[in-house]
């Protein structure tokens, strides 16, 4: 049965179609007419051309932030650039503010050319806990803030229920929060294994800069990515692992993404168990 007009609206939205590609609707039924008319007083039948519509003088919305002016490089061209020059660039960045200006200005990664803006980080620097999801959606893209839509309101409460809070002022009970991915990929899928690896360093360089006592991750793509492995995140999650960094091994906590817990509710009591699990070891250290 076909879809009528609100549940193919609705249908677009959920696969990442929420924006217009033209500055201007184009109306298809008045072209349709235009051709009709057109065919109706030609000779030989055939349609003549509709002339062009008026440009419409609508107020166009506010664009974003623009990024610093940094030349954008078609699709087709766009050069891999090799893991040690992508490491040297973090490197290059001493300050998580220096590394949240470069991303803004990097545009070697494709998941740039279709989102809205860089998503970098959320929460006090410098939080003994750090946590790492996977991609920023739709909300995240719009905001340019990680875990503010649904998944990221499921995190906070669990986060509050654990004695933390990403608007804290002090170390012990904030949180610092970031992404394995620094761009919403397309219809919110997963991030390509080029676009995780072209990110990796800069993850890296804003762990060994955030010096969090222990990272735990959301979700197989930030698990899998940071810890080199293929396990899937329902065999690894509630084990600690150890994480080289900056010279520095740090505790890692893989857990469950917000987004599957909402999926499977029955599944919130084993991330609540990983969350106690980080919770105890801090208050040990």
């Amino acid at each position: 049965m076909a879809l009528d007009a609100a549940q193919a609206l609705k249908w677009l939205a959920e696969m990442g179609a929420d924006e217009a590609i033209l500055p201007e609707p184009v109306d298809r039924f008045a072209e349709s007419e235009a051709q009709k008319s057109g065919a109706a007083a030609s000779p030989s039948g055939s349609a003549s051309p509709a002339s062009p519509r008026p440009a419409l003088n609508r107020p166009q919305p506010a664009a974003p932030p623009a990024a610093p002016a940094m030349p954008r490089t078609p699709a087709a061209a766009v050069p891999a650039i090799p893991a040690g020059e992508l490491e040297a660039m973090a490197q290059g960045c001493k300050t998580l503010d220096e590394l949240a200006q470069f991303l803004d200005g990097f545009d070697a990664c494709p998941l740039k050319r279709t989102a809205t803006r860089l998503c970098f980080a959320d929460g006090l620097p410098g939080a003994h806990l750090m946590i790492v999801g996977e991609a920023p959606g739709r909300d995240e893209d719009e905001q340019g803030l990680p875990f503010v839509g649904k998944s990221g309101q499921l995190l906070d409460k669990m986060l509050k229920a654990g004695g933390f809070d990403r608007n804290s002022d002090d170390p012990a009970t904030s949180v610092f929060i970031t992404n394995a991915v620094f761009w919403r990929p397309p219809g919110n899928r997963n991030p390509s294994t080029a676009e995780l690896l072209m990110c990796l360093p800069f993850v890296r360089r804003a762990i060994e800069l955030a010096e969090p006592r222990i990272v735990m991750t959301a979700g197989n793509i930030p698990t899998q990515a940071l810890l080199g492995t293929t396990q899937g995140i329902t065999r690894v999650r509630g084990n600690w692992r150890k994480l080289s960094i900056g010279g520095r091994d740090v505790d890692l906590m893989p857990s469950l993404h917000p987004s599957y817990l909402l999926r499977s509710p029955e599944a919130k009591r084993l991330a609540w168990r990983d969350m106690l699990g980080v919770k105890a070891r801090l208050t040990s250290q």
